[in-house]
């Protein structure tokens, strides 16, 4: 268990007539799970303390990482007004290996007791010891899935708090997915038993979740379609049940033809090449800088650019990478056989992220890389910092992503979005509710539909960009609902009830 906790002087401005502490929980690496954080960063932003609790990982986002009094101290730059007022405390379950049949047989006991072990000891112990408020906790949002034990544990804990100090915590789930979905049905090739037994998980964690869902005082869903099959399936319904759509933060927008070019020199995807002319040229794939006399200079972007398709992937089997690899090989083929020269661009892939599946691919990526050289495919992990600006500059977005209930949205279109990047997204069954097929992207089945809408899309870039139907795409983006309005006006009152004007 780890903890990190400072304690500024200044009281933030608080938007409601008394800040509140909220305790925001994901069983998951809090650095992967942004949603999470932008609650935080509106409560916040609110005046509200905050505890956030979650898996140790990746780094937060910046707005968060500014509330720590060595972050403020090492930028040089102005604290928020938030200053302080963040706790982060990240859990370190034990992780028990599959070795073999025994230890494969006592994974999901160890791995539930471990789980149950950090939660219960972060909640009751270690969130009270040494809190960086000595307001109690008025509010527990949690993420789901993963609904066992988190659903439980939550529940009890605020049952646990009303009976201690007869306050007891507002309980409020966010539905990001189905948590029972996660189990999935058992193959056809499965045998008996084994089919039993994964049939057996899944109806038992549909029961628990159903019976957990209403004790909960309020839900948020990433979608309408959510918001239906909970009324419909858990008697989940009323007042107390609002949309909160994924809305991109205002981290997420357009990039600077300088900062473009700073972070290609620093990704180094070809090695930037330095050429020394007359005036001294520094050169990237995507830009070039003319340097003058006292080293500064002019930042253009290249007519000869590729084009840059960003995909962010879990790498696991409900993103099929398999699907975007067909798609470039037959785009390499239409490009060679239809295509004369210098009708087409160059394409270059980034595919961010990390997961299970990555070192499968990794050698496919290879060998595609050195038998298609009109397009190139590269695997990178960016800073928190670096990801907004990476999709900023981009050309096109490509999302994987099919949803295990078909009831979620991906939240990497909503960030594609709001870097004003059009978006290829694969189809299921409520995609419409973000993705409009001719309006803000295009929709595709199958690596051979992509195939032919990138052709399509790409066609006469970037000579033609300003005229071409991305261009109408980015148009239709363009002047969307940001994040923190979007939290204003429909999570605000379920989680801390209704603005009641400046302190």
């Amino acid at each position: 268990m780890m903890s990190r906790s400072e304690a500024g002087d200044s009281r933030p401005r608080c938007r409601s007539a008394k800040p509140k502490h909220a305790v925001v929980m994901v069983l998951g690496d809090i650095g992967r799970s942004p949603r999470m954080q932008y609650h935080t960063l509106s409560l916040l932003e609110d005046g509200h303390y905050v505890t956030l609790i979650g898996y140790a990982g990746e780094d937060l986002i910046p707005p968060l990482e500014s509330a720590f009094t060595e972050s403020a101290t090492e930028t040089r730059q102005s604290p928020p007004s938030y200053h302080g007022y963040l706790r982060v405390l990240r859990m370190a379950p034990y992780q028990p290996p599959k070795t073999n049949i025994i230890w494969r047989l006592a994974y999901y006991p160890l791995r539930l007791a471990s789980l149950l072990y950090c939660v219960i000891y972060t909640l009751w112990i270690q969130l009270h010891r040494s809190p960086h408020t000595d307001a109690q906790v008025d509010v527990l949002l949690v993420q789901n899935p993963p609904s066992l034990p988190t659903l439980l544990l939550a529940y009890l804990y605020c049952f646990w708090q009303g009976v201690r100090t007869r306050h007891r915590p507002r309980l409020v789930i966010d539905w990001h997915n189905l948590g029972f979905t996660m189990f999935e049905p058992p193959p056809p090739s499965a045998s008996r038993g084994r089919a039993l037994a994964r049939k057996s998980i899944r109806i038992l964690a549909e029961w628990y979740e159903r019976k957990m869902a209403p004790l909960a005082d309020a839900h948020l869903t990433v979608t309408h379609a959510m918001e239906v099959w909970l009324g419909e399936n858990f008697g989940v319904h009323g007042e107390r049940v609002r949309v909160l759509y994924d809305k991109p933060p205002l981290m997420f927008r357009p990039t600077s033809v300088e900062d473009q070019h700073e972070l290609f020199c620093r990704l180094d995807l070809e090695g930037p090449e330095k050429t020394h002319r007359e005036q001294s040229t520094e050169v990237t794939m995507f830009t070039q800088r003319i340097c003058k006399g006292g080293g500064t200079g002019s930042v253009f972007l290249r007519k000869d650019r590729p084009a840059l398709l960003v995909s962010s992937t879990s790498w696991t089997p409900d993103e099929d990478f398999s699907i975007l690899l067909e798609a470039l090989k037959m785009l390499h083929q239409t490009i060679t056989t239809k295509s004369r020269e210098n009708d087409f661009p160059k394409v270059v892939v980034i595919v961010t992220g990390k997961g299970p599946q990555k070192s499968y691919y990794l050698p496919l990526l290879k060998e595609f890389n050195e038998t298609h050289p009109l397009i190139s495919i590269h695997t990178i992990w960016l800073e928190a910092a670096d990801y907004p600006k990476l999709l900023g500059c981009a050309t096109l977005g490509i999302s994987l992503h099919t949803s295990t209930s078909g009831l979620d949205l991906p939240m990497k279109v909503l960030d594609m979005f709001g870097c004003h990047v059009p978006v290829c997204a694969i189809g299921f069954s409520c995609l419409g509710e973000l993705v409009k097929d001719g309006v803000n992207g295009k929709v595709f089945e199958s690596g051979e539909e992509l195939a032919c809408q990138l052709y399509e899309l790409l066609s006469g870039y970037p000579s033609n960009d300003t005229l071409s139907v991305l261009e109408t795409y980015r148009r239709n983006i363009r002047g969307m609902v940001r994040w923190k309005e979007n939290w204003e006006e429909c999570a605000r009152h379920l989680l801390v009830g209704a603005c009641d004007g400046p302190e």
